[in-house]
């Protein structure tokens, strides 16, 4: 196996088979940057590429900014030779002197968004044997998504008030949707459709969402238009972004296919991931699910995203549907925190980063 030089990563779900980016600051270094989380510790990428003889291609001017939107354009020859990189500088012996300086502890970071998402499409996992023609999503608000540890503001909206009639309030039903979420990196043509079997071309990396929901703003938006201030308020993700490439040793078989599929749908290689889900509420286990049950892939999502025309850019996050959901209706001051596992090469384990949000008051 694979060892680290950093104490207790190995032991760590934040395992040298995972080394997620994220984007980070500190008390006394406040500019914003890029870095690898490995164990209890930051791999700083932007004191690794100073260090460097190299610091203007465009791997290492991607990797010295302070978001990930850059690297996402650099396709996936870079992404992996990038993490082949951060692995080298992680378990050679050789280079730990010097990397040891590119260290800093996790307790002492301030997480910022690693990016700044261009495009957030939405899919639903709720669909009945009879409409599984293609997977169905809507169009969601990019200027609200919010990263882990950022407060939620109790969203206002008009519903149903005591006597049935609509009003303007705080939701008095605020839920959880947990999701996975997918970070398009390699872009794609206008009018051109991308095949699923394209996924790891297009594809930098997971994350964790709690796309939440206002339930009772939900009964008066059943028209064709479909939801807008039930969604539109905020979906929270964590701000670690696990690469696709640490998730290879948790493909497995999708549930069987319908043979009318459409052939854009059609794959050559049909996978889901195994993760396990799991909610709490203030610091109570309340669900749990696993995601690899999902019908439709992440690559068939991803097909569905362009089978119109559209086309695919770096930045754009897609959530592959409510894993969880429930009837929770938070109340004010809780707090509510999404995590979840994968199997690692050779029986270990990762995690993907979590995603936790405290419920604030409504200002209205």
């Amino acid at each position: 196996m694979t060892t680290c030089w950093v104490p207790g990563a190995d032991e760590s779900l934040y395992n040298i088979h995972n080394l997620p980016f994220g984007v980070f600051s500190t008390a006394d270094e406040t500019l914003p940057r890029i870095g690898v989380r490995i164990g209890d510790q930051i791999l700083d990428m932007h004191k690794a590429v100073l260090s460097g003889d190299c610091q203007t291609c465009a791997a290492c001017t991607a990797l010295r900014d302070p978001a990930l939107n850059r690297l996402l354009t650099l396709g996936k020859g870079a992404w992996k030779q990038i993490r082949a990189q951060a692995q080298e500088a992680l378990t050679e012996s050789s280079i730990q002197g010097v990397a040891t300086n590119w260290l800093t502890p996790l307790n002492e970071a301030i997480m910022h968004a690693p990016l700044l998402v261009t495009d957030y499409v939405d899919f639903t996992m709720r669909t009945p044997d009879a409409a599984r023609i293609h997977p169905r999503a809507s169009n969601g608000r990019a200027s609200t998504l919010i990263p882990s540890g950022m407060d939620l503001v109790r969203p206002a909206g008009h519903r149903r008030g005591d006597d049935g009639q609509p009003v303007f309030g705080p939701t008095r039903a605020l839920d959880i949707e947990a999701e996975v979420g997918f970070l398009i990196g390699g872009e794609s043509a206008l009018g051109h459709p991308v095949s699923p079997d394209a996924f790891e071309e297009h594809v930098f990396g997971a994350v964790l969402l709690n796309d939440w929901t206002a339930r009772d703003f939900a009964e008066l938006e059943t028209d064709g238009l479909g939801p807008f201030a039930s969604k539109s308020f905020a979906t929270s993700m964590s701000a670690w972004v696990t690469p696709i490439e640490a998730l290879n040793a948790a493909r497995t078989a999708a549930p069987e296919p319908n043979a009318d599929m459409a052939s854009y749908l059609k794959e050559s290689d049909r996978y889901g991931f195994d993760l396990h889900l799991n909610i709490e509420v203030n610091g109570v286990a309340v669900a749990g699910a696993d995601f690899a049950e999902s019908y439709w892939t992440p690559a068939q999502q991803l097909a569905q995203l362009t089978a119109g025309g559209a086309l695919l850019r770096a930045g754009l996050l897609y959530g592959s549907g409510e894993a969880v959901t429930g009837q929770f209706n938070l109340q004010n001051g809780d707090t509510v925190k999404v995590t979840a596992t994968a199997p690692g090469p050779r029986g270990t384990t990762i995690a993907l980063g979590e995603v936790e949000t405290r419920v604030l008051p409504s200002i209205t």
